[in-house]
């Protein structure tokens, strides 16, 4: 997204630069030697026309140079995240070896639990602060390992319904 962006502004601010320094050069510069010209802009007005595009155009460069985001193309190189289920192995298990050490804890606590918890209890059996808990369950009901439902002044968490079906053979 912030490639798409740089490719319209940075052109446009090198025109508009590149207008204000001719502009200026045509106005006489500090002389002021195109005092009777149409355009009617005092040579310090085509100046800062000429440096503020400018500047801003070096610092964007600057900026991207500095923090260079992904390409679409390592994007999609990226290998999948989503994990393959071994045979004999339960899609609970499979989504426990991907999961951060935090992320495993908080889903084993759900287990134990029998799959459904308050928010609050999950907190407190694993020991995490409010703002973790809240970060961690996020991140798991982005991926739909979790869900989450108001209740009164906390939120009732569940595994999601595709990890606890087991396959029968």
């Amino acid at each position: 997204m912030r490639s798409r962006n740089l490719i319209f502004i940075l052109p446009v601010l090198l025109a508009v630069s590149i207008l204000g320094l001719l502009l200026f050069t045509l106005e006489g510069g500090f002389r002021g030697k195109g005092q009777g010209s149409s355009v009617g802009l005092t040579p310090l007005l085509w100046l800062v026309v000429f440096v503020v595009p400018l500047v801003l155009l070096v610092s964007q460069l600057g900026y991207t140079m500095v923090f260079p985001e992904l390409t679409e193309k390592k994007l999609k190189e990226k290998p999948s995240s989503m994990p393959t289920i071994e045979k004999g192995e339960s899609a609970l298990e499979a989504i426990l070896r991907v999961l951060s050490v935090d992320e495993r804890k908080v889903v084993e606590t759900l287990v134990a639990e029998g799959g459904t918890m308050l928010q609050k209890d999950i907190r407190w059996k694993t020991g995490f602060s409010r703002v973790k808990t809240h970060r961690i369950l996020f991140r798991l009901a982005n991926r739909g390992i979790v869900t989450a439902e108001k209740y009164y002044n906390t939120n009732k968490i569940a595994l999601a319904d595709w990890l606890t079906k087991e396959k029968k053979p």
